[in-house]
């Protein structure tokens, strides 16, 4: 009975989306919007606040996008896997790129991370580093790097690089330190097998997902000033990227044991039971923006009592990666 009623409930939800514009080219709405990326179809969707619109295939973003970052100033980037390349896009406009970062063919670029004007792109077939200039978006050079890297970020002088188990299924995981301008290892961190993901949060502290997908799942809070493990989260699933929220982080599991993995940098956890299933996650005002991949929309959650409140139909096949945008700030 009870699923009935969750499954009558996300129907009138669903029937509550607003009608979508697009493909467009041309000038944007304004104010704060959501952009999400469609894994399965090329393009990403944007979805502004104020106005009440969504525009639908507002960017070409190329094949099997994976990873979307914000870069500030209203712009965004996007790393597509297949097509092995970064597209650079404004908030002002739809239907234009800034500028493409051209990787190595057949390289399966999976993350990208951006310091101080120098782009790190993870090449994961390669076992190296891409490094690019974000400006010209000119490769400029590579740096090795163990099996498998996956995840990216960077911090003063050192470049995190976390490893997964595919296509080195014997990769122990973990996260490799590197001397950025030198481009040697400076210290491995166990991690756990398959950290597929890591972000440098807000507070500084860089959070590491990791999983192999036998609800083992957990997230690991390094310093990156000493290198030390501060906390552990055993959080069972599949966790993916956190937001902060107050003084918690949101993990979505939706490859996992579904919900939402709500955490601390000290180590206390809990989990959120949700009738959806949320691959990414972007927090916009008191509203959480939840992709999910299966059901090709994507959900708004009250972010103090996680109900959804209402939803968007994506403009494509499989929306994955999610940002929110505050042109203002």
């Amino acid at each position: 009975m009870k699923r009935i009623i969750i499954l009558l409930y996300l129907s009138l939800v669903a029937a509550s989306c607003r009608d979508a514009v697009g493909p467009a080219e041309g000038d944007t709405p304004g104010g704060s919007y959501v952009v999400w990326l469609n894994g399965l179809s090329g393009f990403a969707d944007a979805y502004f606040i104020q106005e009440n619109t969504l525009i639908t295939n507002a960017w070409s973003t190329g094949q099997a996008p994976n990873q979307i970052l914000s870069l500030g100033n209203n712009t965004f980037a996007v790393l597509s896997s297949l097509s092995a390349d970064i597209r650079f896009f404004s908030g002002e406009n739809t239907g234009t790129t800034a500028g493409s970062v051209i990787l190595p063919d057949g390289s399966n670029p999976w993350s990208f991370a951006i310091c101080d004007g120098v782009g790190y792109a993870t090449l994961l077939l390669t076992d190296s580093v891409a490094v690019f200039d974000a400006t010209s978006f000119q490769i400029t050079g590579s740096i090795p790097a163990n099996s498998s890297p996956s995840g990216i970020a960077c911090s003063g002088q050192r470049l995190f690089v976390s490893h997964a188990n595919y296509p080195d299924a014997s990769s122990p995981g973990g996260v490799s330190v590197i001397n950025i301008d030198s481009g040697e290892l400076i210290q491995w961190i166990d991690t756990g097998e398959n950290t597929h993901w890591l972000k440098l949060q807000p507070t500084g502290m860089l959070h590491c997902y990791s999983t192999t997908y036998q609800n083992d799942g957990k997230i690991s809070i390094v310093n990156p000033a000493t290198l030390a493990i501060e906390a552990v989260i055993q959080s069972g699933g599949a966790p993916g990227e956190g937001v902060q929220s107050g003084n918690f982080f949101l993990s979505p599991d939706g490859w996992g044991s579904g919900g939402i993995v709500k955490y601390n940098e000290s180590g206390l956890y809990s989990r959120i039971d949700l009738p959806v299933s949320p691959a990414n996650l972007a927090i916009s005002g008191n509203t959480i923006y939840a992709t999910s991949f299966a059901a090709n929309m994507i959900y708004l959650l009250d972010s103090a009592t996680f109900m959804v409140v209402d939803s968007l139909q994506a403009g494509g096949e499989g929306p994955q990666g999610i940002i929110a945008v505050d042109p203002s700030n």
